[in-house]
């Protein structure tokens, strides 16, 4: 009876524990699929930082660009690519044309800068601006002697000024 036990154990047989070689070269062939993938995620989200942060650098750029063209630091003509003062690997460029109306402007600001691709990374601000000579004239005319008006007008207010001090206090009461 005993010879009959042993056999009846030995002819049962239970299922093995783990995992066999073809389980574990079908996970690992999934998980290298999903790493590859995960990766390029990652390249294509700091491709996409850099291009965001970029585009903040450009935009600034730009409309530092205008700025001093509103401040009449910049003439109101075109200018071709050059480098910023700011940073060396930025250009920009800038297109004014006038408008119908006297002493408008339209002005197309261009900043760019190379891609390490090989690309060209270029942001572009358009914007109406109205030519700094024209301004505080209302028949479209160019002042040329604001300087001269203001000088004169500043030297007049302040000794008016100093005259009508006690004036002012004394009319008011």
């Amino acid at each position: 009876m005993t010879l009959g036990t042993r056999y009846s154990v030995l002819s049962t047989r239970r299922p093995r524990a783990g995992l066999s070689l073809l389980e574990v070269l079908v996970a690992l062939a999934i998980f290298l699929f999903s790493l590859v993938a995960l990766s390029r995620l990652v390249d294509v989200g700091s491709d996409r930082a850099r291009d965001v942060q970029w585009l903040g650098q450009a935009s600034t750029i730009a409309q530092s660009r205008v700025a001093e063209v509103l401040a009449g630091s910049i003439p109101l003509t075109s200018v071709p690519e050059s480098t910023c003062d700011e940073d060396n690997d930025w250009s920009w460029s800038m297109n004014a044309e006038p408008d119908a109306a006297p002493g408008l402007y339209r002005v197309k600001v261009t900043v760019s800068r190379p891609q390490p691709g090989g690309g060209r990374f270029e942001t572009v601000l358009n914007q109406m601006v109205l030519d700094p000579t024209y301004r505080g004239n209302t028949d479209g005319s160019a002042t040329g002697t604001d300087d001269a008006t203001a000088a004169g007008t500043g030297a007049t207010g302040a000794t008016g000024a100093t005259g009508t001090t006690g004036s002012s206090t004394t009319g008011g009461r």
